[in-house]
């Protein structure tokens, strides 16, 4: 406690012993020791003294301004008091005022002018001002009052020689002559007489000047006459009245009758000797600063329902000024102020809008959501409503674009192939569309244009969604699989131009050929034409008629006829067979149908005779492909075959028979047999020859998720399959080339790590991914 008491005598002397002109840079160091010993001394005894200290330094700091509102204040009341003077009490109440003002300035030209004004009052007057300029310094002269001035009678010589004659109690007849004086003081005092108690003071002291009660009296009578305190039981019961009825008036609000009301309880207390009732001055004083303010509140209503906000905050801060405490006052300066910095703020946004057209239009939306709420506090301002119009009209530009540009990006959309772009051109559709239905949601063309591009924008996503569902579902080449993938895709018909949906097909119209291939291949026909039946169907008829389907159908054709063939083929050596059958079977079914007669002999006789009997043979042969093809032919065979006939030998008999005559019946029978061909069958023959080994052109690798990439022998899809490749195995090409399906077709040559082969054949160029730059082909 001591240390802080210490602390604040040294910044006091250190602040005395400041020159009178010192800078705010010398002072700042002082008023921050001041800041911080005043946090120091809070709740302690100190505190009082380092908040007066810290006062004098803001002051001291503060930039000498040329007149406050406090002084304009004091020097408006000292001009009213003595405007409204009465007597010499008015013009010392006015020279206590004017000695505030000259505290605050000492320099100030109108309060050395009312000063000058008040000296020529009375000589007392002015040797008091004297005194008071002699003590700030000012050289202003004080003019001696008029003989005029001099000789009008003061109320304390009026009081003194017209007073009443003191009467004294019997029991101080005998008493000292001070006393006699003390009593009749201390009577007028509690009487509330303080001019009398002064008068009486002063006799009294001249008898005895060193009488300390008496002293005591006058120096409390001399203060209440300055402060104009008056007893209540002094003051009539009208005047009370009056005076109680204008301060209801005053919170009503109606100054004109408060007014009228004070003045008359001021003249009912005059008439009953009261001079001076400082509280009805006090209050006509006020009054006329609060009819003052609401006149600057009146003028700053009107400059601003007249748009003029500068001049209305200078009409409310002028109200403030003159009654500091006034709340509508402050309401109304915080209220133009507000407006005055969101019409700013709306006006910097109005004309710096950055971005593109959507944040735009959320600043333009913002801007006229404020001006919105600006406009139900000000509902007749024409700043704020053009303000308000023209940002409309901007708004109503925006849509206009966003309109035309959801048009052109959907007219784009619908005019684009690859897919991707569809979906970026439509989504720019939709957040345009949506952007200017926020703008105006309830414009019906903007709300079907938005859900129509909604609607594209879901139908591209679903497409794209089907699109890589149909990619995994062909990766796993499950005939099911494929199946589902071919329904799903056979519904994307509009989107027949997108690179990656004819990629899919063309993998998906792959599989099926590698079906058509395997049931040809197992010479399985029905299948191959129930595969071929679909790949003529939807999707694939977005490729095209390609030369592999063509081949592949001219295939199935000669499996068809060669089926067809083999039908006829087996059909004819089945009634070959029933015909030799029947002809083997001739003895036993002849005498059936040709019974001979009874007298008929017959005499069989073994007759060998050699036919030449041709036999049927079915020589099958192998065809090797692609180069040789050998066509099978029907080879007739004759054979020696013996043939047991019966023969018929003439015998003469004794009695006419009938004779048989001799018939020979030659017969030409075919027996089939089944007799074997040697039939020599080419086999290829691999001659060595001095061949230069082709140098690759560029480098391509199996891709990262594909497997078994078929590596043929020819660069048709039809080619026999020479080995497959796995993901990542890196080939070496050697020739480019257009293959009979019209795609590129690589001649690549690589090697098998785990079996040890080397493989050379041909590989679509759609199945690998380029390491080093390949030639182009035309």
């Amino acid at each position: 406690m001591a240390t802080l008491q210490t602390q604040l005598a040294d910044l006091r002397r250190r602040f005395e012993a400041l020159p009178a002109d010192a800078r705010a840079a010398e002072i700042a160091p002082l008023e921050a020791d001041a800041r911080a010993l005043l946090a120091a001394s809070k709740n302690t005894p100190f505190e009082d003294e380092a908040k007066a200290l810290f006062a004098e330094l803001a002051r001291r700091s503060a930039p000498p301004a040329p007149e406050t509102a406090a002084l304009r204040g004091l020097l408006r009341r000292a001009r009213i008091r003595m405007e409204m003077a009465a007597g010499d009490e008015d013009y010392d109440a006015a020279v206590d005022i004017l000695a505030e003002a000259l505290a605050q300035d000492p320099d100030n030209a109108e309060t050395l002018a009312l000063l000058q004004k008040a000296a020529g009052r009375s000589a007392a007057i002015g040797m008091r001002i004297r005194d008071m300029l002699n003590r700030y310094g000012s050289s202003v002269e004080i003019a001696e009052p008029t003989e005029e001035a001099a000789s009008e009678p003061t109320a304390s010589s009026s009081d003194e020689e017209t007073g009443p004659a003191s009467t004294l109690p019997p029991s101080l007849a005998g008493a000292s002559p001070v006393d006699q004086l003390l009593v009749e003081i201390t009577q007028a005092y509690y009487a509330g007489d303080y001019q009398q108690v002064v008068d009486l003071a002063n006799r009294a002291l001249t008898i005895q000047p060193d009488n300390v009660t008496v002293l005591d009296y006058r120096q409390k009578s001399e203060d209440n006459l300055l402060r104009g305190i008056v007893p209540d039981h002094r003051i009539p019961f009208d005047a009370r009245v009056a005076y109680n009825r204008a301060n209801s008036l005053v919170r009503a609000g109606n100054y004109e009758d408060a007014s009228r009301l004070y003045r008359e309880a001021r003249e009912i207390a005059e008439r009953a000797g009261i001079t001076t009732w400082k509280d009805a001055e006090q209050a006509l004083l006020d009054i006329q600063d609060l009819s003052l303010a609401r006149e600057l509140l009146a003028d700053g209503d009107r400059l601003l329902a007249g748009d003029d906000w500068t001049g209305a905050l200078r009409k409310y801060e002028g109200a403030q000024r003159v009654v500091p405490s006034d709340p509508i006052a402050q309401e109304r300066i915080d209220l133009v102020k507000k407006i005055i910095d969101q019409y700013d703020k709306a006006s910097v946004q109005m004309n710096m809008m950055p971005g593109g057209l959507t944040e735009r239009v959320t600043s333009l939306q913002n801007l006229l959501g404020m001006l919105a709420s600006m406009r139900q506090t000000l509902p007749g301002s024409a700043r704020l409503q053009t303000m308000a119009a023209e940002a409309e009209k901007r708004l109503a530009a925006i849509k206009a674009q966003l309109v035309d540009q959801g048009r052109a990006a959907a007219t784009r959309a619908e005019a684009a192939s690859v897919l991707e772009e569809k979906m970026r051109l439509t989504s720019e559709a939709v957040t345009a569309f949506a952007t200017a239905a926020r703008i105006d949601p309830g414009d019906s063309e903007i709300n079907g244009l938005l859900a129509t591009a909604r609607q594209a924008e879901a139908q591209i996503s679903e497409a794209r969604q089907i699109i890589e569902r149909s990619s995994a579902l062909i990766a796993q080449n499950f005939d099911n699989e494929l199946a589902q993938a071919r329904t799903m895709l056979a519904g994307l018909r509009q989107y027949s131009q997108d690179p990656r949906y004819r990629m899919i097909v063309a993998d998906l119209l792959a599989r099926h050929l590698e079906r058509i291939e395997t049931a040809i291949d197992q010479r399985d026909a029905a299948t191959a034409e129930r595969w071929m039946a679909i790949v003529k169907d939807d999707p694939f008829k977005i490729l095209g008629r390609r030369s592999e389907l063509l081949a592949l159908e001219e295939e199935i054709r000669n499996l068809r006829r060669g089926r067809t063939l083999r039908g006829v083929v087996v059909g004819g050596i089945v009634i070959i067979g029933l015909v030799a059958l029947v002809a083997l079977l001739r003895p036993v079914w002849t005498p059936v149908l040709f019974p001979p007669t009874a007298t008929a002999t017959f005499t069989p006789s073994n007759t060998p005779t050699f036919t030449n009997t041709p036999t049927y043979t079915l020589t099958p042969t192998y065809t090797l492909t692609p180069t040789n093809t050998f066509t099978p032919t029907y080879t007739f065979t004759p054979s020696n075959t013996p043939t047991l006939t019966y023969t018929f030998t003439p015998s003469r008999t004794p009695t006419y028979t009938n004779t048989p005559t001799e018939t020979y019946t030659p017969s030409d029978t075919p027996t089939p047999s089944n007799t074997p061909t040697i039939t020599v069958t080419p086999s290829l023959t691999y001659t060595p020859s001095i061949t230069p080994t082709p140098q690759a052109i560029c480098q391509v690798v199996v891709p990262q998720g594909r497997n078994n990439i078929l590596v043929r022998l020819q660069p048709s899809l039809i080619a026999q399959v020479e080995a497959s490749a796995s993901a990542n195995q890196q080939m070496e090409v050697l020739e480019q080339k257009r293959g009979t399906d019209g795609l590129l077709w690589y001649h690549v040559r690589f090697k098998l790590i785990l079996e040890n082969i080397n493989i050379d054949g041909w590989v679509r160029s759609d199945n690998v991914q380029a390491i080093t730059p390949c030639p182009s082909v035309s």
